[in-house]
This record gives C-alpha cells, sequence and structure tokens, in this order.
C-alpha cells in the first residue's frame, strides 16, 4: 500500500453505500471534493454524514463502492495511509488550540505555507 500518502487530486467517492445488517446508512452516493477544499456535509440526524466521513477516513469500510484521491483507490487503505483530515463538530482536534489553529492544523502539518490563511476562509464560510 506504499504511495497513499502521496495521492493527490479530487477527493471521489464513487457510488458508495454502507449497510449494518438491514439498515442502510449511505445509498449510492457519488461526490467530488475538489484537491485543497474544505467541506462540510450538513443534514438532518442519522441522514449519513458521519458514516461518510468515516468512510472517508477509513475508520469504515464501505459495502459497495469506492473512495479514491486522484486515480488512488483509497477504499482499503487503512486509515494512517490517507491524506486527509476529518473534525467532527464535537470534537476539537486539541482541545487547548483555537478553532483557528484546529482548522490550520492539517494543511499546516502537510507544509501548506497559506494554511492560516486557508483556515481564515474556510471559517469565514461558516461564520
Amino acid at each position: 500500500m506504499a504511495g497513499f500518502r502521496e495521492a493527490t487530486g479530487d477527493l471521489r467517492i464513487e457510488n458508495v453505500t454502507k449497510e449494518f445488517g438491514d439498515f442502510t446508512a449511505v445509498d449510492d452516493l457519488t461526490l467530488s471534493v475538489p484537491r485543497g477544499s474544505f467541506f462540510a456535509l450538513l443534514g438532518p440526524s442519522g441522514c449519513g454524514k458521519t458514516t461518510t466521513l468515516r468512510m472517508v477516513a477509513g475508520l469504515e469500510q464501505p459495502t459497495r463502492g469506492r473512495i479514491l484521491i486522484g486515480d488512488t483507490d483509497l477504499t482499503g487503505s487503512r486509515p494512517y495511509e490517507r491524506p486527509v483530515n476529518t473534525v467532527f463538530q464535537s470534537y476539537a482536534l486539541f482541545p487547548h488550540l483555537t478553532v483557528r489553529d484546529n482548522v490550520a492544523f492539517g494543511p499546516k502539518r502537510r507544509g501548506q505555507k497559506d494554511a492560516t490563511r486557508m483556515a481564515d476562509e474556510a471559517l469565514e464560510l461558516v461564520q
């Protein structure tokens, strides 16, 4: 599984379904997120937001479908092999950091020089 951490390109979720027994949490989802973007999933409780993010992060595996970054299929890869960051609304990555610093953490960790500006722009969208 070498090379997954270096995967670049758009995040693509292709025809992803996640079932838990008889319950379908995510049903045939297709979504594309441009490289370098911040995005949020909004919707009512129980609509599959958290399950989708857990699949992107590698914490859950889809029942069907694929998760790709660029042309690299990450569907079966482990969480630490994926070049993605996920912060759930009720958790801070680091409770001792400000919201801004938490949002900028991922880009800073990847060495992006404009991480603080990116965080400011993302936070402006949700204020």
